[in-house]
C-alpha cells in the first residue's frame, strides 16, 4: 500500500459517522442520541484541552498560586533563603564544636585522660 492510500483510509474512517445513543436501561426508551464522527470527537478533546490549558495559564499569572513556580521566587525571598541557609551552616558548626567538647568530657568523666593531646584536648590517634 502507498502513502497515499493509506492516508485517504485514514481520512475516510475519519469522517465514518457513528451514533452514541443513551437508553434507560427499564423501559429501553432512548434517553440521548448524537452523531458522531472521530474527527469532531478529536476537535471536541483538543478543544478541551486547549479550554483547560488557557485557564490553568491564566490562574497562574493572574493569581496567588504563581508563588508554586520556581522561576517566580523574589528577590526577597532569595535572599532570606541565603539568610536560612547561612543560619543552617552556622547551626551545623556549633553542634560540631559541641559534640567534640561532648566527647571530652566523656573521656575525661571515664577517667582516660592520658589519650587525650594536652594542647588541644582531642583524642590522640593510637598507633
Amino acid at each position: 500500500m502507498s502513502k497515499i492510500s493509506r492516508r485517504r483510509k485514514i481520512i475516510a474512517n475519519l469522517r465514518n459517522k457513528h451514533r452514541f445513543v443513551l437508553i434507560n436501561d427499564t423501559t429501553f426508551a432512548e434517553v440521548f442520541s448524537v452523531r458522531l464522527t472521530p474527527m469532531n470527537v478529536l476537535m471536541l478533546f483538543s478543544s478541551l484541552l486547549l479550554t483547560f490549558t488557557i485557564i490553568v495559564l491564566l490562574l497562574l499569572a493572574y493569581t496567588p498560586l504563581r508563588a508554586i513556580l520556581p522561576a517566580s521566587v523574589t528577590i526577597e525571598s532569595k535572599k532570606e533563603l541565603l539568610m536560612l541557609n547561612q543560619r543552617i551552616e552556622d547551626m551545623s558548626r556549633k553542634l560540631e564544636v559541641q559534640r567534640s567538647k561532648q566527647e571530652v568530657l566523656n573521656v575525661i568523666l571515664e577517667g582516660k585522660e592520658e589519650a587525650l593531646d594536652s594542647t588541644s584536648a582531642r583524642p590522640t590517634t593510637q598507633r
